[in-house]
Formats: C-alpha cells, structure tokens, sequence
C-alpha cells in the first residue's frame, strides 16, 4: 500500500532581498528573499511538508539564508551546494502607497544555478503539489532543469503549480519573456498571474479581452489578482470573483507570495476546486492570508494560526 501523497516541492532561487526601513530608502535591513521562498515558508507554516530545492553556496548569505529556511521548518534536503555560488541579491525600495519598486538586482554568479543533475527522483516521491515560478526559466541551464522538474512530477502524478511572477529586467526580451510562459500553459494544473500579467502577457488592453484569450488555453484552475479588488478564479467553464477586505496597506511586498501560498494550502487539504463554490473558498483563503502580509512590512511577517485566519472567513 502506498504512502498518502503529502506535501509541497518548491524549485526557485532564494535571494537576499535589502529592504528599506526608511521612506527616503537610504538605509536596508538584509531579508530572506524570492518568491518562490515566500511561498514555500508560508506552506511549512501551515504545518505541511514543504520542501524546497535551490543551489546554495557556503558563503555568508548562503549561510544566512538556509540558517533562515530551516528555522522556519523548510526541508531543504534536496539542495544542493556549490562552494562557488554566491546569492542574489536585489534592493527593494517601497513609496509612500507601500508599493514595492525592486530598484537594483545584482548576481555575481550567474551561470551557478539549478541544473538537471541536481534533481533528485526522491524529490518528487509521494509529494502532492510541485510548485515553480518564472525566476529560474530566463537561465537556459535552470529552465531545462525546472523543465525537468516538471516533466518528473507530470509523471508521478503530482499536480503543477506556477506563479508567472514577471520580472522583465531579469529576461532578454519581452517576447521571450511572454512565449515561454505561455508555451508551460498547457502542462499546468494550477496558474496564478496578477491583472498587470494578463494584460502582458496577451498583449490585451482589457482584464475581459486577456481573460478570454487566457480562458482559450482550459487551464484546470487559474487565479488572478487584482490588488484592491480582490481576485478571480477561472476554471475551464466557470469565471468567478471574490471582492478582497478593505485593508491599511502597509507593504504590498510578498502579498501575491502569501495569497498563492493560501490556494495551494487549500488544494492540498481539499483537492482542486471544479465548483463555484469551492473556487470562492479557494479566493477567500487567499484575499485573506495576502490582505494579512499587506497590512505589515516585509514579505514574510510573523503571523500567528495561519490555518485559522483563512478559515475566519470560511475556507
């Protein structure tokens, strides 16, 4: 008999993110950094098996950031370490909205990333979700490796989810940039993309035109946020939206992480929604837990039973 699949597998590239601590941003507080970390310390503070693979290096900040996932529970098992590798690390400055402006990147070792020989099979092994985004796609040797990744949890029967997370300095062209994330579309399970995605990456002037395009490609489940309006939940044949809470913002930072982090929690739990309703729960869990990270600074706030501040509002 085999084991109940259980757990999130998580590939990215964690970063060190200088936040700013002052409106003028002219001083940084060194942070645990990268989407798919957020996402993935958010899973194990749900108390899931959240695992997560990168490479790391023996320096500094690489020791600064596993001391920090692992206290966090993140099992970082399936990393690996390259003694030549040394972080990215990206500025962040915040205006007087709270909105996020990531104003420098920096990455010393750029061709030091997660390659096909660095997966493990065992990785995979019983896992239920398998979870990427766009940050290791624009490397040619990390996107064969999130390829991989990906094809590997195709075949043992994970479910697929990406968050596009766009970062256009991060990629050589806008076009390439939009055909390879749309050329993943079809192996996907669950999808999130932000309003400002959408409208990219179909080239639409409308939410309604790039959500009709976006429907064409029948993703199992997709979601969309739209800052203060909330969300929406597409399935194959059913659109829905769930208004978010009106919330004092004071860091939008991390909030799309938190909010994604929610939907996989409750798709683990409860299997992938194929009603109206239980594509509203899914919304509500995540409008919730992302209004919860906006209305304090950073990306990861300390936050206390997240299981219990998505089910306030009936996940």
């Amino acid at each position: 008999m085999s084991l109940k699949k259980q757990g999130i597998i998580t590939i990215g590239d964690a970063f060190i993110d200088f936040f700013s601590t002052t409106s003028q941003n002219n001083a940084f507080e060194k942070k645990l950094g990268g989407a798919t970390v957020n996402v993935a310390v958010h899973i194990s503070r749900f108390q899931l098996p959240s695992y997560y693979m990168t490479k790391l290096g023996i320096k500094e900040d690489s020791l600064f950031v596993r001391e920090e996932i692992e206290k966090e529970g993140v099992n970082l098992k399936y990393s690996v370490t390259d003694p030549y590798k040394e972080l990215s690390a990206v500025h962040v400055h915040i205006d007087k909205k709270g909105e996020r402006n990531f104003h420098s990147y920096r990455n010393h070792t750029p061709d030091l990333v997660l390659s096909e020989q660095d997966l493990s099979l065992d990785a995979f092994y019983n896992k239920k979700i398998f979870y990427f985004g766009s940050g290791t796609l624009f490397h040619p040797k990390a996107k064969k490796a999130t390829e991989r990744a990906l094809a590997i949890s195709k075949e043992m029967g994970l479910l697929v989810g990406f968050d596009a997370n766009i970062r256009l300095q991060r990629w050589s062209s806008e076009s390439e940039c939009r055909n390879i994330i749309k050329s993943l579309f079809p192996t996907i399970d669950i999808l999130k993309l932000s309003e400002e995605e959408v409208l990219f990456l179909f080239e639409a002037d409308s939410l309604d035109e790039g959500l009709k395009r976006l429907a064409e490609y029948r993703i199992p489940a997709v979601f969309i946020t739209v800052g203060e309006k909330g969300a929406y939940g597409l399935l194959p044949d059913l659109l829905v939206h769930e208004k978010g809470k009106a919330i004092a913002a004071m860091d939008t930072n991390g909030a799309g992480d938190a909010f994604m982090a929610a939907i996989l929690y409750w798709i683990h739990e409860h299997g992938m929604p194929n009603t109206a309703e239980a594509l509203s729960q899914c919304l509500i869990s995540g409008n919730m837990l992302g209004g919860k990270v906006a209305e304090q600074m950073g990306a990861l706030p300390l936050l206390n039973d997240y299981c219990r501040i998505i089910a306030s509002k009936g996940s």
